[in-house]
């Protein structure tokens, strides 16, 4: 493992094709689809910034050269790589690899938002328990209705499941009827650069595409402990995927705005009112 367990560097994997966000991402990536005043990847930027990375590394295909544009500020704080074809989360981490430079780095997938209305974001708090814990890699997870767990990445705990606790297995989409656990992988991770070797281990699965959590199933069986740190209560996780989540963060970042806000939230309950009406 790293000798140097301080976290600076983060990867934000942001190649995919948003197919479910057609027409609309014809021109305009999903990953900068406005959230009120920014745009998704400016509020994830501004979430690991917050929780002192120093440099951010994003993983485009050739046709969103829009995204280190905008983030151009004149300094390498912000770099970008391109993946020429998308084969899944470990080969958009697997980018990263000459970046992280053998640090360990967080990875934030591009079209996951997590707002928090904690004084600790869960990012942070994934950052300091690498830190402080003997770790090949550690998870954000969030609890998930029974119901729809086959649908996620979901953790095996290792004993109790507190706020941080260590697992001793994880599958991409279990079958129904047999689930690990309700605790499904949120979006967050921090990986030591071991990793790396995992995913060159790797056989492509479904699709042609290499996973992450195969990647990590690889660190746990070579030796290397797993960790997990828990979202609270005040914290949501809305990945912009399809029309009817991003309209849902939409509505949620303009409802929140600092000047604007207030005024948002009397528009969406006059709508809400004026539809029932109309629904009688």
């Amino acid at each position: 493992m790293s000798p140097d367990r301080k976290v600076r560097k983060a990867v934000i994997p942001a190649a995919g094709k948003g197919t479910r966000l057609l027409p609309l991402t014809r021109t305009v990536p999903k990953e900068m689809l406005p959230l009120g005043r920014k745009p998704v990847l400016h509020h994830i930027v501004d979430e690991l910034l917050e929780a002192g990375i120093c440099q951010v590394l994003f993983v485009i295909s050739d046709d969103k050269t829009c995204i280190p544009r905008y983030f151009d500020d004149g300094s390498d704080r912000f770099q970008s790589v391109i993946q020429p074809r998308q084969r899944g989360l470990a080969d958009a981490t697997l980018y990263g690899e000459d970046f992280a430079g053998g640090d360990p780095v967080a990875v934030a997938l591009g079209d996951s938002v997590i707002t928090s209305g904690e004084s600790k974001h869960v990012t942070r708090r994934l950052i300091e328990a690498y830190e402080s814990l003997d770790a090949g890699c550690v998870i954000a997870v969030e609890e998930v209705p029974v119901a729809d767990a086959s649908r996620y990445g979901i953790v095996k705990p290792k004993g109790d499941a507190g706020d941080v606790f260590e697992i001793d297995d994880l599958i991409e989409k279990p079958p129904a009827g047999n689930l690990p656990s309700n605790l499904a992988i949120a979006g967050r991770y921090v990986v030591d650069p071991v990793i790396y070797d995992m995913i060159r281990g790797l056989e492509p699965g479904a699709l042609g595409e290499l996973q992450l959590t195969d990647a990590i199933r690889m660190l746990l069986r070579g030796g290397h402990r797993v960790w997990c740190v828990r979202l609270r209560k005040s914290e949501k996780r809305t990945d912009i995927g399809t029309f009817a989540s991003y309209f849902e963060a939409l509505i949620q970042a303009c409802c929140r705005d600092e000047e604007l806000g207030e005024r948002m939230r009397t528009v969406a309950a006059e709508e809400i009112a004026g539809a029932a009406i109309c629904e009688r």
